[in-house]
C-alpha cells in the first residue's frame, strides 16, 4: 500500500514539474522569437516537433521483433495527440488558427499512403520505411528554407507584449541570447524529465495493481507520453502564443509518421497486417482530414471539442476490446 502511494505521489509531482516547466519553456521561447524576429510556428515544428520517448519505444519495439507495437504505438501516440491534447482546450475555449500550408498535409498523406502500402506487400516496412525517411528529410529542408526566409513576426501580437520585450528585437547584445537560449534548453530537460518519472511511476503503479498488460501498453503509455504536449498546448493557447503548440503537434505528427516509422520499419522489415492496424490508420486519415479543414476556417470552437473528444473516446473503446 505504501508504495503504491509513493509512486502515484511521484506522478502527481511528475505532472507539477511539467506543468511549471512548460510554462517557463514558452515563456523564454516567445522571448527568443522577439529578439531573432523568428516565426513561432517554425520554431514549434523544428524544437516541439521531435518526440525521443515516442522513437525510442518504437524503435525498441522494433529491435525485439515487435513490429505491431512498434507501428502501432506510432498511430496510437498520433491520434491521442490530434485528439485529446486539442479537444480539452477547445471545450473550454474557441481556439484561433492560422492557415497551415499545404506543404505540411501533402507531407502527411504522403506518410499515410507510405504506411498503408506497407501493411499490403512483402517488406513492406523496410521498403516504405526508406520512403518515410526521405520525407522528413524533404520536411526538414523546407522547414530549414522557411525559417532562413522569416525576416520579421507577424504571428505574435504586439500589442500584449511589455516596451521592454519589444525592445529586445532590436538588441544585439549576445548575453541576453545566450540567457534566453540557456532557459530554454533548462526548461526543455526538466520537461523531459519529469516525462521520464511520469512514464516510470504509471509503469510501477500499473504493475502493483495488476492492470491488463494491452490495455497499459496501448492506452496508459501512450497518454503519459501526451501530457508534455497536452500541457505545452494548454500553456500555449493561455499565453496567446497558438502558433508555437500548433507548430509542435504539427512536427511531432510529421516526426512520428516519417522519421520514427522509418527508423522502426527498416529494423522490423515486416508486418502481419491486422484489422486494427487498417482501423487505426483510418482514424488518423480522418483527423488528418478535419484539421486541414478547420485550418481554412482558422479555429477550433467547442463543438469541433466534442469532434474530438469523441474520436478519441471511440479510439480508445476499439483498441481496448481488441484487447479482451
Amino acid at each position: 500500500m505504501i508504495e503504491i502511494v509513493f509512486w502515484i505521489t511521484i506522478f502527481f509531482a511528475s505532472y507539477l514539474l511539467i506543468y511549471f516547466s512548460a510554462d517557463f519553456f514558452l515563456d523564454n521561447l516567445k522571448e527568443l522569437c522577439l529578439i531573432l524576429q523568428l516565426s513561432p510556428f517554425v520554431i514549434g515544428l523544428l524544437v516541439l516537433g521531435i518526440d525521443l520517448e515516442e522513437s525510442i519505444a518504437s524503435i525498441i519495439a522494433a529491435v525485439n521483433g515487435l513490429p505491431i507495437i512498434a507501428v502501432g504505438n506510432v498511430m496510437g501516440n498520433s491520434i491521442i495527440s490530434l485528439t485529446l491534447c486539442f479537444a480539452l482546450p477547445a471545450l473550454l475555449q474557441d481556439i484561433d488558427l492560422k492557415s497551415i500550408s499545404s506543404f505540411y498535409f501533402i507531407i502527411l498523406y504522403s506518410c499515410l499512403g507510405a504506411i498503408l502500402f506497407s501493411f499490403l506487400i512483402s517488406f513492406g516496412l523496410f521498403i516504405f520505411g526508406i520512403i518515410t525517411l526521405i520525407l522528413y528529410a524533404v520536411y526538414v529542408f523546407n522547414s530549414l528554407k522557411v525559417l532562413s526566409k522569416k525576416k520579421k513576426i507577424d504571428l505574435i501580437d504586439m500589442n500584449e507584449v511589455t516596451e521592454e520585450i519589444k525592445g529586445w528585437s532590436t538588441d544585439t547584445n549576445p548575453h541576453l541570447k545566450l540567457k534566453k537560449i540557456f532557459f530554454i534548453i533548462l526548461g526543455f530537460c526538466l520537461i523531459l524529465l519529469g516525462g521520464e518519472f511520469l512514464i516510470i511511476s504509471a509503469e510501477n503503479i500499473i504493475m502493483l495493481t495488476g492492470l491488463n498488460e494491452a490495455f497499459f501498453g496501448f492506452i496508459i503509455i501512450a497518454f503519459v507520453t501526451n501530457v508534455e504536449e497536452l500541457t505545452l498546448v494548454f500553456k500555449s493557447i493561455k499565453k496567446k502564443s497558438v502558433e508555437i503548440g500548433l507548430g509542435g503537434m504539427i512536427g511531432k505528427l510529421i516526426w512520428n509518421l516519417s522519421f520514427t516509422y522509418g527508423i522502426s520499419g527498416i529494423i522490423a522489415v515486416v508486418i502481419d497486417i491486422s484489422v486494427i492496424l487498417i482501423i487505426n490508420w483510418l482514424f488518423l486519415l480522418c483527423l488528418i482530414l478535419f484539421y486541414q479543414v478547420k485550418s481554412k476556417t482558422h479555429s477550433l470552437n467547442r463543438t469541433d471539442g466534442v469532434i474530438l473528444l469523441v474520436f478519441f473516446i471511440v479510439f480508445i473503446i476499439t483498441n481496448i476490446l481488441t484487447t479482451i
